[in-house]
């Protein structure tokens, strides 16, 4: 029987507790987290029975969660809680390996500094008052085993702050004007030779030093061009000239294969003025998309560059796979696949999954249908101030749709919910990854069907398997239980043989994760 929905989640976790603060209070002024109006009505209806799942197999259901936060909530309590209500069976485990030591103040810190060779920063142990990792992961790891729940580590290269941590900095990409980058859209140099030190000594941690049964690495970061054109979703306050990486270690390796860097540093200073000047409302001459390509078929090293880039991520992730498979050849690999996939075509061509099956046990790609109609509206906003300028907001929105394949979801006015200019004010006049407020509308759950089923065609005649990310009350918490129903249905329908529950424990409403399992019961998959 599953815990009363009035059981509040009131723990939250340290990384989140302010934006937990903040959606309450949006909440509670009317700010917009409210349903809409068809939601209501659908979350009203009798539920349609469900198909089981012909052959029935025992899907992988994980969730992810801080270490600091499931500690704090207690850990008994915490999986009672998602085995009773959602049947999950694996935690997906998020927890800084290091972090800026208290004394000395910003020396590289960690619990294992044995691991962590050539890293270009001087490892030291954790001192007194700093978290103990190694001890909140055996107690969490210790009761998972006892009730036959798996732990994988969660690895995220994402929009976080980087660490405070003397020398970091200098693992970080270099831009197109020569500074130093440090945070979204930039991160750390896929080819600085002391970042993929510290990627193999991460892996060597967790594989060695914490017991873990997986690994999950993510990159929510893209190449070069869909940065400088702000491409994805909350981009559109983005500076063409903070593109990245022109170090010298993307240098020396580009020039190695023959590739003209200084061509390349041109191409990109002539596609500066290019999205500055959309931004501002300037059409070029024969317009947006007649520019743009005159600008590739000029500078074709503008592509080369942006492939430059996502074969350099390609190599880091093979090496993630090869360094853990060494250490311990059952431990299960995969990756992450960043949002962004459904929006920017350009990115989405860049992440074929079928390359993914040389190296990947299981790819969850990123499919949270609450927060994706918002960000595709601000991807098109973005990306409608130069590439596809010449187009209307609803125009631009229906070629998306048509080139995606996701034809079923609402048009621009109903997803923003909002008189337009309301919306696209907020948008400039938010930093970059900010999200603006509102009752935004969700997208259905054939998004959801469909891009599973892209997945599972993408990896098909492999071993990898699809365990697609499905968001609940993700950013704000438009999720319904009936939502929920049909988005967990999708993935089984569309061929997924499991899900990852996302993104965060505090911010779910009970009612939508208890929907989860009761779902999977009517699959007759639990």
């Amino acid at each position: 029987m599953n815990p009363s929905d009035n059981d509040q989640n009131s723990i939250s976790r340290r990384d989140f507790v302010r934006t937990a603060a903040l959606a309450a209070t949006a909440v509670s002024s009317g700010l917009g987290l409210a349903n809409s109006a068809k939601a209501q009505a659908a979350a009203g209806a009798p539920a349609a029975p469900l198909k089981p799942i012909a052959g029935g197999f025992k899907p992988m259901i994980g969730f992810q969660a801080e270490v600091p936060y499931i500690i704090e909530y207690g850990v008994a309590r915490f999986l009672d809680d998602v085995q009773n209500r959602a049947n999950v069976n694996t935690l997906f485990l998020h927890a800084e390996l290091f972090h800026p030591a208290k004394s000395p103040a910003g020396r590289f810190a960690t619990a294992h500094p044995q691991y962590y060779r050539d890293i270009n920063m001087p490892p030291q142990a954790l001192g007194a008052g700093e978290f103990n990792l190694p001890d909140a992961m055996d107690k969490i790891t210790t009761e998972s085993k006892k009730r036959g729940v798996q732990t994988f580590a969660w690895v995220v290269e994402d929009n976080r702050t980087p660490p405070k941590i003397d020398g970091f900095d200098k693992l970080y990409e270099i831009d197109l004007q020569g500074k130093r980058t440090g945070g979204h859209p930039g991160g750390p140099c896929l080819n600085n030779p002391y970042f993929r030190n510290l990627i193999s000594s991460q892996v060597e941690d967790l594989v060695r030093g914490y017991n873990v049964d997986g690994l999950q690495r993510g990159s929510e970061r893209q190449g070069p061009l869909g940065n400088a054109l702000g491409a994805w979703h909350h981009g559109s306050a983005s500076d063409p000239a903070h593109t990245s990486c022109f170090c010298e270690y993307c240098t020396a390796k580009a020039q190695k294969q023959g590739i003209d860097v200084a061509r390349v540093r041109k191409a990109f200073e002539a596609l500066v003025p290019y999205v500055k000047n959309g931004r501002a409302g300037i059409r070029p001459r024969d317009g947006y998309y007649v520019e743009f390509w005159r600008l590739l078929l000029r500078y074709p090293e503008l592509l080369t560059w942006e492939n430059f880039w996502a074969d350099s991520m390609r190599e880091m992730q093979r090496e993630f796979y090869a360094k853990a498979k060494s250490l311990r050849p059952e431990v299960l690999v995969g990756f992450h696949v960043w949002h962004n996939a459904s929006f920017n075509p350009i990115y989405r061509a860049e992440q074929d999954y079928q390359p993914y099956t040389e190296y990947s046990d299981f790819l969850k790609p990123v499919i949270y249908d609450n927060p994706a109609a918002e960000r595709m509206a601000s991807y098109v906003y973005s990306v409608g101030q130069n590439i596809y300028g010449d187009l209307t907001r609803q125009q631009l929105l229906d070629f998306e749709y048509a080139i995606t394949g996701l034809t079923k979801e609402k048009s621009y006015a109903e997803i923003i919910n909002q008189p337009q200019e309301a919306y696209e004010e907020q948008l400039r006049k938010l930093p970059i990854n900010g999200t603006p407020r509102g009752n935004f509308a969700t997208f259905s759950s054939d998004y959801v069907f469909q891009e599973t089923k892209r997945a599972v065609e993408g990896v098909t005649g492999s071993k990898t398997k699809i365990w697609p990310g499905v968001g609940i009350d993700v950013v704000t918490k438009n999720s319904t239980p009936e939502s929920v129903r049909n988005v967990v249905n999708a993935v089984f329908q569309a061929g997924g043989t499991g899900m990852v529950l996302s993104t965060s424990h505090a911010a779910m409403q009970p009612k939508n994760l208890s929907a989860v399992g009761d779902t999977l019961r009517e699959l007759k998959l639990a």
